[in-house]
């Protein structure tokens, strides 16, 4: 009975672990991410191009990021609305072009057409560059200080572009379109430099400014600007024009501090990136060309 008993206790064990092994292994799989769903605000290119356009203050890298959060949204969905994937190029590169496309027509049209065009290729060099930024170096602390600080620098010199577009020609319409086309100059500057800057190249070699000379030549062009003419004694809004340009020289002052702070940490990247100095000259010295450009036109 024993015998029996264990016989069948053995037969018992060797059919379960048999019936176990059969059994296929339950594996959770991880849940597909939901599919992009367009924004129909973006389905024509006015609306994408109105949001381009869209005023933004970039206080911090964070907000930087955040916007372009946004705008890569509204590109993202204008491009499947109307786009779809009949382009062998990247959706967000036809989205661009469509735009530089759109600036392009508003070029020579009336002066609310040419300021437009300026903001539309801002909007879109600043897209670019918070692309390059996101796509692998926004958790990298030496390139979140050089974009922190270039942050800071470009909004005060953005605006000081703008006042001496407006002191330049001074109740004239076209102050509008030289300052619309200044924040555009530089948004584009900064974008070129900065692909360059993540592509690891091919970098700004010429050896005309060293740092130092580009600096100092950037001080020389802010102190000429500083000295807005007042001699016109029919001069309109004479009281305005003095008020405008104390601001002006106010912002210069700031600019300076700014410029050495962004020239310090970017000098760390490029040191530990090995990027020449003159690549940095050369920005420098074009920030520089862009004040002599607007003052002396």
């Amino acid at each position: 009975m024993n015998k029996l008993f264990v016989e069948s206790l053995l037969l018992s064990l060797l059919f379960t672990l048999m019936s176990c092994g059969s059994k296929k292994s339950v594996v959770r799989e991880t849940p597909a991410p939901a599919p992009f769903e367009a924004d129909v605000r973006f389905a024509s290119l006015d609306s994408l191009a109105d949001f381009m356009m869209e005023e933004f203050s970039a206080q911090s890298v964070d907000e930087f990021v955040n916007r372009y959060e946004q705008q890569a949204v509204a590109i993202q969905s204008y491009g499947i609305l109307n786009h779809r994937k009949e382009d062998k190029y990247p959706l967000d590169e036809t989205v661009c072009s469509d735009l530089r496309e759109l600036a392009d027509s508003l070029s020579g049209g009336s002066t609310m057409d040419m300021v437009m065009c300026g903001r539309i290729w801002r909007g879109v060099c600043h897209y670019l560059t918070a692309r390059d930024y996101c796509g692998g170096y926004s958790k990298k602390p030496l390139y979140q200080a050089e974009m922190r600080d270039w942050l800071a620098l470009e909004e005060e010199l953005g605006n000081l572009y703008c006042d001496l577009s407006y002191l330049t020609f001074w109740g004239g319409t076209i102050a509008h379109v030289v300052a619309s086309g200044s924040y555009w100059n530089l948004a584009e500057t900064r974008q070129n430099d900065y692909s360059k800057l993540c592509n690891k190249g091919p970098f700004d070699t010429d050896q005309m400014w060293t740092i130092a000379s580009a600096r100092e030549n950037f001080l020389q062009e802010l102190a000429d600007a500083k000295s807005p003419d007042l001699d016109d004694p029919d001069m309109y809004d004479r009281e305005g024009f003095i008020a405008l340009s104390n601001q002006m020289r106010e912002r210069a002052d700031k600019v300076v501090v700014l410029l050495d702070k962004w020239l310090a940490s970017r000098g760390e990247l490029c040191k530990a990136e090995g990027v020449p100095d003159s690549h940095t000259a050369n920005l420098v010295a074009q920030l520089g060309t862009y004040i002599m450009e607007i003052i002396e036109e």
